[in-house]
């Protein structure tokens, strides 16, 4: 029994502190809710009720009477409890770039706040921020807080200069039935549309997954650089060419968008589409396809990863195809296109490099750093069959044999004459 008591002893010392805590909290509330006032009649200080909100005094406590209150005149307020004989006014205009929050009444004052699309900043109302290119919104402004920006994340672009935008997720081509002829990036959204043979012409980089990539190709024309072509005018070129001759709108728009070096390989390939059929081409043209066959059945290359293309992407010389563009090649294409597209982005980027070349050099670089060995063997293949075509030698053969020929260039006047 003597335990019990015992143990009860704490739980009663609480009791007695929380009960001794809620009288001491009243009482600061009542001390708070009256006032001190002294009468007229008798000079004795009185205590006195305070007017609750929404009223002020008329007439002050007296020994026999309590405070007696009366409501707020119009256009006057009074918030809290108090033993003023008048309310304040309320507040009757707003400052600059604000509106009224709340119309005044008799416990508050008129409530004014910035404007949409201004924040407060000490007592000015300051516009909201725009966020920059490559970011978006991430919390919309408030009157009392700025725009709050942030990083588009992979998919997502913003243009910037908006404080209202978030950032928009790429459209996705594919979903619309349509190619996709450029890729987007954290500022600009994917492109859209149908590649026609315009858009062949074209000297832009772009990163759609081509389907007539053809390295060979491209191999054997950038071969004839050692000819220095690109010193012949194009016009006479195209004149001295045998067979079907490019049309002159073509010829007129490679000219406005290729650098001198690139409007001879593009007018080189435009001619050979438009002499598929003739006897003089075929054997370079059965040469090409030949050789592209044979690169695309290079096994060893069909499982590549985005790590294996980054390191052939970084042991090619010459301008860098951006990490952007190797992610949209493994987004977009097969596996077995992987390095076909890679090389033609390549080749894009440093027209005036020869491709052979640059395996070799590429394969020198990986082996230094100990790359795996199916990626070593696999471009080594691809170096070998490029750089040992038998359409290069004949195709340099016979323009050899045209610049030789005086009169395959005699002078002219120029078109524009």
């Amino acid at each position: 029994m003597s335990s019990r008591i015992a143990k009860s002893k704490p739980a009663m010392k609480l009791m007695v502190l929380l009960t001794a805590s809620l009288s001491w909290a009243f009482q600061q509330q009542a001390e708070q809710l009256t006032y001190l006032h002294r009468d007229p009649a008798t000079s004795a200080f009185l205590t006195c009720n305070q007017c609750p909100p929404g009223t002020a005094v008329k007439r002050h406590c007296t020994a026999d009477m309590p405070t007696e209150c009366q409501p707020c005149p119009e256009r006057h307020f009074a918030e809290n409890w108090h033993w003023g004989e008048k309310c304040q006014y309320c507040t009757s205009v707003c400052k600059e770039r604000q509106l009224v929050k709340q119309q005044c009444n008799s416990t508050h004052d008129q409530l004014c706040e910035c404007a949409p699309g201004f924040h407060l900043v000490i007592e000015f109302c300051i516009a909201h921020k725009a966020c920059s290119p490559g970011y978006g919104v991430a919390a919309l402004g408030t009157p009392v807080s700025d725009t709050v920006c942030e990083l588009c994340p992979d998919g997502h672009f913003s243009p910037g200069g908006s404080s209202t935008k978030p950032c928009q997720p790429h459209t996705n081509c594919s979903e619309l039935g349509l190619k996709t002829l450029r890729w987007g990036t954290s500022t600009t959204d994917s492109q859209c549309g149908t590649p026609d043979k315009k858009a062949a012409l074209e000297c832009s980089h772009h990163t759609l997954c081509q389907t007539d990539v053809t390295l060979c190709e491209e191999a054997v024309f950038q071969s004839l650089a050692s000819l220095r072509l690109s010193s012949v005018p194009l016009e006479r070129l195209l004149d001295s060419l045998p067979g079907k001759r490019v049309d002159r709108k073509s010829l007129e728009r490679l000219k406005k968008t290729c650098s001198p070096q690139q409007q001879v390989l593009h007018l080189l390939r435009l001619w050979r589409e438009q002499n598929k059929d003739q006897d003089k081409l075929y054997g370079f043209i059965q040469g090409v396809n030949h050789c592209e066959r044979k690169v695309s059945r290079c096994s060893s290359l069909k499982n590549l990863t985005l790590d294996d293309l980054m390191k052939v992407t970084n042991s090619l010389p010459g301008v860098k195809v951006k990490e952007a563009d190797v992610r949209a090649v493994v987004s977009s294409c097969l596996p077995r296109q992987y390095i076909l597209q890679l090389l033609h982005l390549w080749h894009k980027a440093n027209h005036n490099l020869d491709l052979p070349n640059a395996l070799s050099h590429s394969l020198r670089v990986l082996r230094n750093q100990q790359a795996p060995r199916y990626l070593l063997k696999g471009l080594k293949k691809i170096s070998r069959i490029i750089g040992t075509t038998s359409a290069q030698k004949m195709f340099q053969k016979m323009f050899v044999s045209m610049l030789q020929d005086g009169l395959c260039f005699k002078a002219h006047k120029p078109l524009n004459e």
